[in-house]
């Protein structure tokens, strides 16, 4: 996320997390090992580059909203004279600590339509094989 106000963050990039806070959603951000609440008007989603992001994504707009997702192809498109980019994703279940569990469910959106997600080191190597068989098919299929 992208936070653009206040002085001490100054439109730099910092981790931030969706917490429920006596019933009231809040994006805290920890500094630290404290939680802060930061204004929602402050926080802009990180959108991944479209041909080079593998890492875990998320949806935050439209029917999958809040679906985990990860790349596996992007092409281009045209629509009125406009070059576009479309991702195709695959939907997984995040399983903290252990590989992510592919759903079989694949979604094409563009990148405005999704987020970078922060995953651990250990998740990224737990998941760095975990798309090699739909990437490859997908090369296939081009």
């Amino acid at each position: 996320m992208v936070v653009d106000n206040d002085e001490t963050y100054k439109k730099r990039e910092v981790t931030v997390s969706i917490a429920k806070i006596e019933g009231v959603v809040s994006i805290r951000h920890y500094v630290y090992n404290t939680s802060k609440g930061l204004p929602a008007a402050w926080v802009t989603p990180k959108s991944p580059n479209p041909t080079r992001d593998n890492g875990l994504l998320m949806v935050v707009k439209g029917n999958h909203c809040g679906s985990y997702v990860r790349r596996i192809h992007h092409r281009y498109h045209e629509d009125n004279g406009e070059r576009q980019v479309l991702i195709l994703l695959a939907v997984v279940k995040k399983v903290d600590g252990a590989a992510d569990t592919l759903t079989g469910e694949e979604i094409e959106l563009g990148p405005d339509s999704l987020c970078v997600a922060v995953e651990t080191n250990e998740d990224r190597k737990l998941n760095s094989n975990l798309m090699n068989l739909l990437r490859e098919n997908a090369r296939k299929r081009r």
